[in-house]
């Protein structure tokens, strides 16, 4: 892992378009695939819900993938997915997936041992009054929250291709994308204010244009989604510039030291 300048950042994400425009049907149907399953998913109460959040880094895993395939002006194939769904890689993505799934579990406890049960409640009826919200250290809350997430996030961000392209047991992956991130947290700063910003100006436009009506949020909804796809294309051209590219877009992962 070498040094990343900042500006490495924005590079990262002209680079993430570049990979949406080249086949952005293609995205689109997996996103579509993924949304698909997780509806089924919903279905089942709790377990499937929790199913989702689990199984949240193989698609992670796929996603990367196909951009892999992308940046090398392949096809995604069904044939290229395949190591994913298999030993070892499955079981360590859905383990990652459950201890997102336990440390969500544990920011959760701390929402409510800071704001009280009362005003978790209120939050979920969508009845929380700003004086209650003052009252019940909300703001606090989720200034410590934040806070606590963020190494989550930065140990998350690439866990689940180092997975999969390194053979990274779960443990390894977290530290090194941890430690990723850290070296170059300038670059990433510059990212993810870059990323924030563009989601409010574009979600601005669209409601000016199209009116807060339903219409226009489904259109947001839709913004959003297309958002969420680049941001994966721009996340994997961090992983390239971080690791370096996987060692053959469409090739199964390199055997590596777990």
């Amino acid at each position: 892992m070498s040094k990343i300048a900042a500006s490495a950042g924005l590079a990262w994400i002209r680079q993430g378009f570049g990979l949406f425009r080249k086949q952005p049907g293609g995205l689109m149907l997996l996103m579509l695939a993924f949304m698909v399953v997780a509806a089924l998913l919903s279905i089942i109460p709790l377990l499937g819900q929790l199913a989702q959040f689990v199984l949240a880094p193989v698609f992670t895993a796929v996603f990367v993938q196909a951009c892999a395939a992308i940046d090398s002006n392949q096809r995604l194939t069904p044939e290229m997915l395949r190591p994913i769904f298999q030993k070892p890689i499955l079981p360590r993505l859905a383990g990652l997936g459950s201890l997102f799934v336990l440390a969500a579990a544990l920011l959760a406890v701390v929402m409510v041992s800071i704001v009280g049960s009362d005003t978790i409640r209120q939050i979920a009826e969508q009845k929380l009054t700003p004086e209650a919200a003052a009252a019940g250290n909300f703001g606090w809350a989720m200034l410590v929250v934040f806070l606590l997430s963020l190494p989550l996030s930065m140990a998350m961000l690439f866990a689940a291709p180092l997975i999969y392209w390194q053979r990274m047991g779960v443990g390894k992956a977290l530290f090194y994308s941890f430690f990723a991130v850290w070296r170059a947290l300038r670059t990433f700063i510059l990212f993810f204010a870059c990323w924030v910003l563009i989601i409010m100006l574009t979600t601005k436009i669209v409601l000016a244009l199209a009116g807060g009506g339903l219409f226009g949020m489904a259109l947001v909804q839709s913004l959003w989604m297309i958002i969420a796809m680049i941001f994966q294309c721009a996340v994997y051209a961090a992983y390239c510039g971080i690791f370096g590219a996987p060692g053959g877009a469409a090739s199964a992962p390199a055997d590596a030291a777990g």
